[in-house]
Formats: C-alpha cells, structure tokens, sequence
C-alpha cells in the first residue's frame, strides 16, 4: 500500500475519533452542583440546597441526584427527603430510597475508596413554570450524624 493512502487513512481514523470524543464530551445538562459533606458526617438537621433557573417549559427533563461515599459507609443503602419548590411556591415532597450495596455487601457504584452513585429521582420530568426552582435534600436515617457520605449533588438534564 501507497505512503500517502497510509497516511490519509491515519488522518481519517484520528478525525472520526475526534469526532466521536467531542460528541461524547457535549453534555445536556442545564445544572450539576455537588456539595462536600464534612468528613466528620452529615448530620439529620443539616439541609443541602439547589437553585436553579427553568426557562424552557416545553422540554423534559432527567433529575438526578449524584452521591459520593466511601468504603467505611456502614449501610446497603441511603434514604434522601427531598423538597421542590416551584416559582410558583408550590412545595413537593419526597422521600427516595437509594442502594448503594448489593445483597452480598459489593458497592454499586463506580470508584475504589469513594463511590460515586448516580440515582435518578425524576424521569422526563417537565417544569412547570419559567423561574427558579429550589431543591432541598436532608438525610433520612436514623442516624443523628451519619458518617461515610462524602458529597451530594444535584444534575438537572434535558
């Protein structure tokens, strides 16, 4: 085979990698915050909060609420509250139960000695009203300070 259709091969390949790297970089997302919890736990009292602006009102949306923790968290899984409050004052509330470990103790999700667990609390979901939007998310477990949830965030995509 010919120097020059070697080469122009080589170039074709790099560019269609290219091409594919920066259509898997483009992201949907209209928000994405994490919050670091301090390491000495979370306590039952302490709310983290979200605010964001919706302008578009035609098109759905994924809500998704990303936890990092670590390998000495002493639970299979984790219970959020979550409030909305919509531009409109509406308030809804929620309570989401999340797994973070299998049946035979093996994390779920990605990482080595911190997890990151996406856990999608609304599917489709379509806003309202044009404005701001507040999302508050407390820990629901029994226990007053709890230990091992390193970070919480919030992920809003189209």
């Amino acid at each position: 085979m010919a120097p020059q259709i070697i080469l122009k091969r080589i170039i074709h390949s790099f560019l269609f990698g290219l091409g594919l790297l920066l259509i898997g970089c483009t992201s949907n997302s209209i928000y994405n915050r994490y919050y670091t919890l301090p390491s000495d736990g979370w306590n039952k009292d302490s709310v983290v909060h979200y605010s964001f602006a919706v302008h578009d009102t035609l098109s759905r949306y994924n809500v998704i609420v990303n936890l990092r923790h670590l390998t000495t968290y002493p639970y299979q899984n984790f219970w959020l509250f979550i409030d909305e409050t919509s531009p409109d004052g509406l308030r809804v509330k929620d309570t989401v139960e999340c797994y973070l470990a299998d049946d035979r103790g093996r994390w779920l999700g990605r990482g080595f000695s911190i997890f990151s667990m996406p856990v999608l609390i609304a599917h489709d979901k379509q806003f309202k009203h044009a404005g701001n939007y507040t999302f508050a998310i407390r820990q629901g477990m029994r226990d007053d300070v709890l230990v091992g949830i390193a970070a919480i965030g919030l992920e809003i995509d189209k």
